[in-house]
């Protein structure tokens, strides 16, 4: 098991918590640790913490974790009990590996966090997973199921001989290797755009390309999948339910298990939600509601932004939603593909499909 290296354990029925100030460390000081904890680490790129993300650290420190957040520019918000680091301790700020359809940063933290593996003994997790009890793991392998078929990697712990972590970093050197989970027909698409001198870069590949595919993949390959916890212990609520943690109807706790670790909030769709139909605040009396007042957050003071989509495709024109639903009916071409050629994503790709198909009928009124 690792631990944190700057927080030495003391006796039973003592309290230990990363040292901070004098007045923070009172303040977690009546929260009990009996085991020593593995250190947490995440990154945050983008300037100021929406409440999501302060509740998300600071329950990892209300715990008794040592938690660092790590950022390429300072962030002036962060909660109490979080220390700051650089990212480029880790891994270079440039080039920013962002993915070309919607600017999203993703793909540079996916990296990032393999550096960070390799070079501490921190586990990562995303900066929207909740700390519903201490990661108390003897184990140093951290990761867990998020559906039958794919490991997430919201959580990730590894050691740095880990030959999932070694195949992940030696395959990734080629930014644009064709990636050997995909299907046949994928890969042989991908190898005729190399063979036709446009290669695909890792920025230009499917969401998720870079993350719980290729880490899943490579669990599978090194045998160290044996070590993945059930969806229970990091995923009791799912990527489909999210939804259910803001809304005052679900019983949240019923579902959580006496192994549930974590609680993945699932931010990149649930803020837009929270912030464009819910008034920036979780519905009275809901799971999250409850753990913002549990955790003294404060929801107008650190407001979830409005999301902003980098869309370089004029998707507003009516002629391109034409091009683009005539390409998809036709079959010629993946789904995949004319994303990456339009600079779109899959569901612009199949509304537009779909539209023509339901329709077409009118043209022969």
């Amino acid at each position: 098991m690792r631990y944190c290296d700057v927080c030495p354990p003391v006796g039973l029925g003592k309290y230990r918590f990363p040292p901070t100030d004098a007045g923070q460390s009172r303040k977690f000081a009546h929260y009990r640790v009996m085991t020593r904890l593995p250190a947490i680490a995440s990154l945050w790129i983008g300037g100021q913490l929406s409440w999501l993300e302060q509740l998300c650290l600071k329950s990892f420190a209300y715990h008794g974790h040592h938690v660092t957040l790590y950022s390429y520019s300072p962030i002036p918000n962060l909660p109490e009990g979080v220390q700051a680091a650089d990212a480029a301790e880790i891994f270079p700020a440039e080039p920013m590996l962002r993915h070309v359809r919607n600017g999203s940063p993703a793909i540079h933290a996916d990296m990032w966090r393999l550096h960070l593996l390799k070079k501490t003994d921190k586990i990562w997790v995303d900066a929207d997973m909740f700390c519903y009890r201490p990661f108390d793991f003897e184990s140093p392998y951290v990761f867990g199921w998020e559906k039958p078929d794919l490991v997430c990697n919201a959580v990730l712990g590894l050691p740095s001989d880990s030959a999932t972590l070694d195949g992940l970093l030696a395959f990734f050197k080629d930014e644009y290797a064709i990636a050997p989970w995909l299907a046949p027909w994928q890969q042989r698409e991908l190898e005729a755009e190399r063979d036709a001198g446009t290669p695909v870069h890792m920025t230009e590949q499917n969401w998720g390309f870079t993350g719980p595919a290729s880490v899943t993949y490579f669990l599978q390959k090194t045998g160290e999948i044996k070590h993945a916890h059930p969806q229970s212990v990091f995923y009791p609520i799912s990527f489909k339910e999210r939804n259910h943690m803001i809304l005052s109807r679900f019983n949240i706790e019923e579902r959580l298990s006496p192994e549930t670790r974590g609680v993945h909030f699932w931010a990149r769709r649930m803020k837009p939600r929270l912030e464009e139909k819910e008034n920036n605040t979780p519905r009275r009396g809901s799971f999250m509601h409850k753990l913002i007042a549990k955790h003294e957050i404060d929801p107008d003071a650190a407001p979830i932004p409005r999301k902003v989509v980098a869309q370089n495709a004029p998707v507003d024109d009516p002629a391109f939603r034409a091009r683009i639903g005539l390409e998809a009916l036709k079959g010629d071409v993946s789904l995949d593909k004319i994303c990456r050629e339009h600079v779109v994503d899959k569901q612009f790709v199949k509304q537009c499909r779909d539209h023509i198909a339901k329709h077409a009928a009118r043209l022969f009124d």
